[in-house]
């Protein structure tokens, strides 16, 4: 069963340029793994930042194959010391889409 997952990543205000950096080094080995059929990066227009990510994955292996995933774990270390909250992530599954 297809799995979607949307992530809202909110960085301290300082560290908004390296953790942008950081999502997209992310983005583009997540984009690699078998199980996802899509990932995409997005910033926010409100005044305070927040990356947000939409997931896409095959099926439950997927999503657990990403985060065990090398890139996934070095990312989330690399991450933990310039978020200023924790990040929050939605899991949901197709009800009607355009695909």
């Amino acid at each position: 069963m297809t799995i979607a997952l949307i992530a809202t990543v909110t960085p301290k205000p300082e560290a908004v340029d390296k953790v942008e950096a950081l999502m997209r080094e992310l983005t583009g080995h997540s984009r690699t793994e078998p199980g996802a059929r899509r990932y995409d990066l997005f910033r926010g227009t409100d005044a305070t930042v927040r990356f947000h990510v939409f997931e896409i994955y095959a099926d439950e292996a997927a999503v657990e194959a990403h985060r065990t995933s090398p890139h996934y774990t070095a990312f989330r270390a690399a991450v933990g010391d310039l978020l200023a909250e924790a990040p929050v992530v939605v899991s949901a599954t197709p009800v009607d889409t355009a695909e």
